[in-house]
């Protein structure tokens, strides 16, 4: 394996605010500079992120899968048409915006330098020239809902999300970008995004599944022919965690799908060892409302090992955060075999794992905040050498 990447030495209080990134030269690893400071748009406080208010559920609390669909006495809100006042405040390090309209959402605060997208690219670039050009190594940014929903008088204030995921693609030689903002954007006006939650819907999961399918030469299963199930009354971790109480009047209406091969699939639950697993299901639909984004997968603490009926040979390992769980059932069709390993909980040699599964494809899949967050973008780089 090519030599380790040379970073500058962290100190135990790193944060966000305080980092700049790059990878020094070793034999074939491209070169940075390291720079200590981070972009004059860098703010003193630290974004909400998917890692503090996710709610893991462990594997081991598996339950039995139904196909009743939960209800609250809380009347679900899908609205999703503009409000017609764009009004905004902060409150508990997010943004809360159309406060008392059927259109109240919060978002988090997006943050991004450039120093942390290039040690993320090279990072990814890394990773490729480890596995070797026999497996294709992709990044898929995906966005916040703040790309698409911020109030027009605040736009200017953060960075454009489609903006610096491009200049992360544009600085990978060896990985490829899965471009899936414009998509998104084209589709807005649904349903894409929790107003409560930081995550996107499954919805939103399914038109970037399709731009990373088409890409990859693979077929893609149309929407139509899944299973559609609402949960209705979520209110997600903004309200839960971030006690943005506003948001109670109008709760969401959570949507997901189930892939017609759903009882052809082979699914096992691996330690983050890759240890012996244990069979297991890929939707948890007795999982309460407030866990809603756990009802696919269950749990980030694991690896997941999915036989499909795929007509290829395609296997697939994706490394990812929180948001990538929602894209698995809509890849079912496309890749005979997926592994879902989260950066987080990933306890062996990525590069090793992936040569062990004789893996095709490689699909890191993060959440945008991850290309400005130095600690996230380090579990790729650690987990390469462990």
């Amino acid at each position: 394996m090519k030599k380790k990447l040379t970073l500058l030495t962290l100190s135990a209080a790193l944060l966000l605010s305080a980092c700049g990134n790059t990878i020094a030269e070793n034999n074939d690893i491209r070169s940075s500079v390291a720079n200590n400071e981070l972009a004059a748009d860098s703010r003193s406080a630290e974004p909400v992120s998917e890692d503090t208010a996710e709610t893991v559920t462990t594997a081991a609390e598996t339950v039995t899968t139904t196909t009743t669909t939960p209800t609250t006495t809380t009347p679900p809100v899908t609205t999703t048409e503009p409000p017609a006042e764009e009004t905004y405040e902060y409150m508990n390090g997010c943004i809360l915006a159309y406060a008392g309209t059927p259109q109240v959402r919060a978002m988090e605060e997006f943050y991004y330098s450039t120093e942390n997208g290039r040690y993320l690219a090279d990072c990814v670039d890394v990773f490729a020239d480890s596995v070797g050009a026999n497996v294709s190594t992709s990044l898929m940014l995906i966005p916040t809902s703040q790309a698409f929903y911020t109030p027009a008088e605040l736009k200017d204030s953060y960075p454009d999300q489609k903006e610096c995921a491009d200049e992360v693609y544009s600085m990978m030689t060896s990985g490829k970008g899965v471009p899936i903002n414009s998509v998104l954007e084209e589709h807005k006006a649904e349903y894409i995004y929790s107003r409560t939650d930081y995550h996107w819907q499954p919805l939103a999961a399914y038109y970037a599944a399709k731009v990373y399918a088409e890409q990859s030469g693979v077929d893609f299963a149309d929407l139509k022919s899944y299973e559609e199930v609402e949960r209705e009354g979520y209110l997600g971790a903004f309200y839960s965690v971030n006690d943005i109480y506003p948001l109670e009047e109008y709760p969401d209406t959570f949507t997901y799908y189930k892939p017609a091969n759903l009882d052809k699939l082979g699914v096992v639950f691996h330690d983050t060892y890759f240890g012996e697993g244990y069979e297991g299901q890929l939707f948890f639909e007795d999982n309460d409302i407030a866990s809603s984004y756990t009802v696919f997968v269950g749990t980030d603490d694991t690896i997941l090992e999915v036989d499909t009926d795929a007509a290829n040979d395609r296997v697939l390992v994706i490394f990812k955060d929180s948001y990538g769980n929602a894209l698995v059932p809509f890849l079912t069709s496309s890749f005979k075999k997926i592994y879902l390993c989260d950066n987080r909980f990933f306890d062996i040699n990525s590069v090793n794992f992936v040569h062990d599964v004789g893996a095709t494809d490689v699909l890191f899949a993060l959440g945008a905040a991850s290309s400005g967050n130095y600690d996230k973008i380090e579990l790729i780089e650690n987990n390469m050498y462990k």
